[in-house]
């Protein structure tokens, strides 16, 4: 008999949840590690940033750290220092909250955010969501010009 573990094909938590203020519906689950980027977010505003684990830029800063100081936080706290400001004024960060992407309330369900993306509840529809995805995408995500310009690495 299969164990229960076995059986879960919702390896990464996904779940649609609502937002408070205006009920629109949304899906949070866990950052999958079989992508080869991170997801930090605007402590701010809806945006955030999509930083490729082979970004040269990252790789320096990770080659960078001590190495007894390899951990995800402190990872995290490193490109969080690199990263330019949000157009907004805000700071890119991997504990920032996750937000409504319609009314831009604060998701306070998600109480941990380290580690959690949140997507329209649209993004599992069966249906073809590209033009969607691609509108999306283009509004909220920043994939260029993301670093500070500096000679110092860390």
């Amino acid at each position: 008999m299969s164990q229960p573990d076995e059986l879960d094909d919702n390896w990464l938590n996904g779940e649609e949840i609502t937002c408070p203020e205006c009920h629109e519906r949304l899906y949070r689950l866990d950052h999958s590690p079989l992508l080869d980027c991170y997801f930090l977010y605007c402590d701010s505003c809806l945006m955030r940033v999509d930083v490729s684990c082979y970004d040269s830029t990252v790789m320096a800063i990770a080659d960078a750290l001590p190495a007894r100081d390899e951990t995800y936080p402190t990872l995290m706290a490193a490109l969080e220092a690199r990263l330019r400001r949000c157009d907004c004024g805000g700071q890119f960060r991997d504990s920032a909250p996750r937000r409504c992407h319609r009314c831009s309330t604060v998701l306070a369900t998600i109480s941990e955010p380290s580690g959690v993306d949140v997507w329209p509840g649209w993004w599992t529809d069966e249906t073809d969501t590209g033009p969607l995805e691609e509108e999306f995408t283009a509004r909220y995500f920043r994939a260029e010009d993301l670093w500070k310009q500096s000679t110092r690495l860390l």
